[in-house]
Formats: structure tokens, C-alpha cells, sequence
């Protein structure tokens, strides 16, 4: 057989084998990670049929492993400041991934209709998710490791630009998708500000971090172009109940729709407000405000939300939640994020008992 006929078998193999591993993957979620219970069907209670107000509710549970890649980015740079790439427990993330998005699958199942947009997300993003966390880990875990037993434990000038970079990157990814950061950017200024001093781990780190930004900024280019054509919605209305509606047009970031009542008569007022960590500092600043509280987000009425529970704490303290998933948090040994799935009413007040209980609120997934 030719070298080049080799070669193309190689590829085909290889081509069926992950082929195969992505279809039983795929299966497996749909069978196994699913609910006892129909799934139930989630209306507005307070009757708002305004374009674009509702949201499937079972999206804020399949919204997590998203958000698991940004938590697994943020821990990789607490693990890399603390003491390299190399230290971190790549396989462990992506394992973890697999399991969160299982049962967040669960229990969007049972709590209510899921779009297939989100669903593909997830698989999109966790097959490259492994694919990446795999690839880096082979070679962290290899060359990596090695020529960093060269340095003494000293980085190199190399090593702290891409420290800088991730804790750079983990923030923006925190309110922004990640195929916007600029990556060819800075794989300019890599070259540019980080001075170079002759090592074998300088040489390494210039070359593999150049590949790392080059291959990134490329994947990224291709995933942006394909986001355009279905940007984001970067806003998102809820219900708040308790407070008028001057107070909270009061808000920064707060804009004042009009005034709701729903089938009972509860008063409320509909509201707008950014995503991801701003929704999160509106529901906070709710919690100033006595009697304030949310009585549906998106429609909605069960939000999922992460808190970070300290080291040494094996139970969980009271509240109207459900813990559904427990995930170590590398960079913060005995530290684990908990997924808790939320009454939305009670979402404001929740956020506060957290914090007496001595936990960090992390987040509420936005659909």
C-alpha cells in the first residue's frame, strides 16, 4: 500500500471513529439524560404575548454548559497562576462538561420545552470543548510539562502574557460570546510587548502559544460569521413585583415597559434588562429594595442558578431551590459550584440566604 493510500485510511478511520463517538454520544444524552415526568407546558402568568418576550423555559438549564466552558476557562487560569497549565486536570473538565450537560438535559426534560437551537449549541460546543481541553492537555501534560522543568518555577516572559490573557479572556467571556475576542490581536501584541530571552521554555511558549492564538482566531472567524446571521439577544423582560414602577425605572440598566396584572390580580411591572452579569446585579439590587421581588423572567417561573459553596461545607443550607449538579472547582481545591434549580418568586430573597449561608452567588442562566 502507497504512503498516500495509507494516509487517506488513516483519515477515514480516524473520520468513522469520531463519527461514531459523537452519534453514541448524542444518543446517550437523549435516552439517558431525560425526565420521569412529561414535559410541562409554561405560559406567562400574567398574559404577555409581546414578540420575543417568551423563552423556552427549559433553555435556562441548557444554557449551563455554555457557562461550564467560561467557569473550565477561569479555572485554567487560577490553576496556570497558581502553577502552570500542566497542573491542570484536563480530562477532569472535560468530564465534567459531560456530566453537567446531562443534568441540565435531565432536568430541562421535566421542567419545560427546550429549543433544539440550544441543544445544538451544546453539542457544537462541547465536542470542540473536548476536542481543545484534549489537545492542550496532550501537549500540556507532555511537552509542556517538560520544558517547564526547565524554569525552576520562574515564568517566563512568554508564560505571563498568556497568564494575563486568560484571566483577560475569562472576564470577557463573562458578558460577551467568545468568538469576539480578539485573539489575532493579541497574537500581535504577544509579538510585539513580550520581550524575548533565549530559553528552552521561551522557544516553546513562542511557538505553541502562537499556534494556540493563530488556530484560535481562525475558529473563531469561522464561528462568527455564522453567529451573524443569528446574533444574540442581548436583552431579556421580566416581571418585578412589590415596588413601583418609578422606583425601579430608578435602576441604572433598568428600562420600564409598562405595568402588568396577572390572572389573580397580582399588580407587577414588566421590565428590561441586559443578560448575563447584568441580570445578575439587577437581581441583586432587587434584594436592596424591600418587598421587590421577581415574579417571572422570559415568562418563565424556574430559573437555574450556580453558587460556590466554601471548602469543608457538606450540606446546604436551607432554601426553596434544588441542587441538581456538584462540580470541584480545580482552582479552589474543596470548593464546589452547585446548580440549583430556583422558583423564580423566590430568586431576589434565595440570592440573599445564600449569602448569609456563607456562599457566593454565581449566576442566573439566562435562556
Amino acid at each position: 500500500m502507497s504512503l498516500r493510500r495509507k494516509f487517506l485510511t488513516l483519515v477515514g478511520v480516524g473520520t468513522a471513529a469520531a463519527a461514531i463517538a459523537i452519534t453514541t454520544t448524542v444518543i446517550s444524552v437523549e435516552t439517558v439524560c431525560t425526565a420521569d415526568v412529561p414535559t410541562p407546558v409554561v405560559i406567562s402568568q400574567f398574559g404577555i404575548t409581546d414578540e420575543g418576550y417568551s423563552r423556552p423555559q427549559g433553555d435556562s438549564f441548557l444554557t449551563f454548559p455554555e457557562w461550564y466552558i467560561v467557569h473550565a476557562y477561569s479555572d485554567l487560569a487560577g490553576v496556570t497562576e497558581q502553577k502552570s497549565e500542566s497542573a491542570f486536570r484536563y480530562l477532569s473538565s472535560i468530564a465534567g462538561f459531560w456530566r453537567s450537560l446531562c443534568r441540565a438535559t435531565r432536568q430541562a426534560d421535566g421542567s419545560g420545552p427546550a429549543s433544539s437551537d440550544q441543544k445544538l449549541t451544546n453539542y457544537i460546543i462541547g465536542f470542540s470543548f473536548t476536542a481543545e481541553m484534549a489537545l492542550q492537555g496532550a501537549y500540556e501534560n507532555s511537552i509542556g510539562a517538560l520544558t517547564e522543568e526547565t524554569t525552576e518555577g520562574v515564568k517566563t516572559a512568554e508564560d505571563a502574557f498568556n497568564l494575563a490573557l486568560l484571566k483577560d479572556y475569562a472576564a470577557f467571556l463573562y458578558q460577551t460570546p467568545w468568538y469576539r475576542y480578539p485573539f489575532a490581536a493579541k497574537l500581535g501584541q504577544f509579538w510585539r510587548e513580550t520581550p524575548f530571552v533565549p530559553s528552552v521554555r521561551a522557544v516553546e511558549r513562542r511557538v505553541s502559544l502562537s499556534l494556540q492564538y493563530a488556530g484560535r482566531a481562525a475558529y473563531a472567524a469561522i464561528i462568527g460569521y455564522a453567529a451573524g446571521y443569528d446574533p444574540a439577544v442581548l436583552t431579556i423582560r421580566s416581571v418585578v413585583t412589590g415596588r413601583p414602577s418609578t422606583e425601579l425605572a430608578g435602576i441604572p440598566g433598568v428600562t420600564v415597559i409598562r405595568e402588568v396584572t396577572g390572572a389573580k390580580g397580582a399588580a407587577g411591572t414588566l421590565v428590561e434588562t441586559e443578560r448575563y452579569a447584568k441580570f445578575d446585579a439587577f437581581a441583586k439590587e432587587l434584594g436592596r429594595h424591600s418587598g421587590a421581588a421577581l415574579a417571572e423572567v422570559a415568562g418563565n417561573h424556574r430559573i437555574l442558578v450556580t453558587i460556590v459553596v466554601p471548602p469543608g461545607d457538606g450540606r446546604l443550607a436551607a432554601f426553596d431551590g434544588l441542587p441538581i449538579f456538584s462540580i470541584p472547582i480545580q482552582s479552589r481545591p474543596g470548593s464546589r459550584r452547585i446548580g440549583v434549580d430556583v422558583p423564580v418568586r423566590s430568586l431576589v430573597q434565595d440570592i440573599a440566604r445564600f449569602d448569609v449561608a456563607g456562599y457566593t452567588f454565581e449566576h442566573a442562566y439566562d435562556y
